[in-house]
């Protein structure tokens, strides 16, 4: 049974979003902001990159950390000195229980759920909504473990 915010992941996958737009576009919310460049520049993620590849919840969680802690502009530092816990997320996704610790790849979590990969249409499927849920609530919960705000965006002063 899905969630609050598996349900707005379907809810999103019903408006054609991919699975990493769909993590960007929750974080976007959290701050009060849209920013349809960064939606529409994840969407090559979509089906892990259209080949069964990455699964695009985990490369969306990850562009999910580097939107609050990466560098943007020349005079910015990154946050935290650089020390972006992508590691994390991909060891949290390799040892989920839930997924069973398969493959961080979009086919084998197509398989994994008994549902056939797709590469035609960019919307994850059902089977994949709770996963993309769980991967933004982790990465929500990093980038509060290291003392990140994710309702605040990094503000140019």
């Amino acid at each position: 049974m899905l969630d609050e915010t598996g349900m707005e992941v379907m809810a999103l996958a019903g408006s054609g979003y991919s699975c990493a737009q769909i993590v960007l576009v929750l974080g976007l919310r959290v701050m009060g902001r849209e920013n349809p460049d960064l939606v529409r520049a994840m969407a090559p993620m979509a089906m892990g990159a259209s080949f069964g590849s990455v699964c695009g919840a985990l490369t969306g969680g990850l562009c999910l950390l580097g939107l609050h802690l990466g560098k943007g502009l020349d005079f910015e530092t990154p946050a935290l000195g650089g020390k972006i816990p992508p590691a994390a997320l991909v060891k949290w996704f390799l040892e989920d229980p839930m997924q069973g610790r398969i493959p961080p790849t979009c086919a084998a979590v197509f398989e994994s759920t008994g549902t056939r990969l797709d590469v035609a249409t960019s919307a994850p499927a059902p089977a994949c909504a709770d996963l993309v849920a769980r991967t933004y609530a982790k990465a929500m919960a990093l980038l509060v473990e290291h003392g990140i705000d994710p309702s605040e965006g990094r503000d140019l002063a």
